[in-house]
């Protein structure tokens, strides 16, 4: 597994700004993210509707689909790159590097889609293979968005992930809150 892929298309409307220029620990959520994935990917792209602004210079794969929901990421990235990927949403920082080799180590068993599960399952951390696209452009297609819908149409695996580190910052308390645990952590 060499590619990572961080979501950043949102619209931000629960949290009020960009995720991606949020401040985390002195650099923005965009640059956290990406300087953590590349200890681990030896390539990794933002997929955004605008390019990313980073200190990494990483390429963003645009999303030009008008519409808002991870799906149309997932079909643009898979449609760009043509392989196996990592997702990641950029609003999920604690995520470490173990929980991602493990979820990698169990992809590479089976060959199949894998992701984070713990008390939920987690469609945007885990791995797509490109064979899911087929499955992304037919829910498209009807007009379906969901992701756990698309996740029952796959043969996935789940890995047991803490869920503290599936923790999304969706509103500015949230991201207060994890921004306080894990300074006090």
């Amino acid at each position: 597994m060499e590619s990572c892929v961080i979501l950043c298309g949102g619209k931000s409307s629960r949290m009020g700004q960009k995720k991606e220029n949020l401040d985390f620990l002195g650099e923005s959520l965009a640059d956290f993210q990406a300087k953590k994935m590349q200890k681990i990917f030896s390539q990794v792209y933002f997929s955004s509707k605008k390019p990313i602004s980073n200190s990494s210079h990483l390429q963003t794969l645009l999303d030009l689909n008008a519409e808002f929901a991870p799906i149309f990421g997932l079909e643009s990235v898979l449609k760009t790159l043509k392989k196996d990927i990592f997702i990641l949403s950029i609003d999920t920082p604690f995520l470490s590097e173990e929980s991602i080799k493990k979820l990698i180590a169990s992809y590479q068993k089976a060959k199949k889609p894998t992701f984070a599960k713990n008390q939920k399952i987690h469609p945007l951390l885990g791995i797509y293979t490109y064979e899911a696209l087929a499955h992304i452009q037919h829910q498209i297609a009807q007009k379906n968005y969901r992701l756990m819908d698309l996740l029952g149409r796959l043969n996935v695996d789940f890995v047991e992930i803490p869920e503290s580190q599936t923790q999304n910052l969706n509103t500015p308390k949230e991201y207060q809150n994890a921004l306080q645990g894990y300074l006090n952590g």
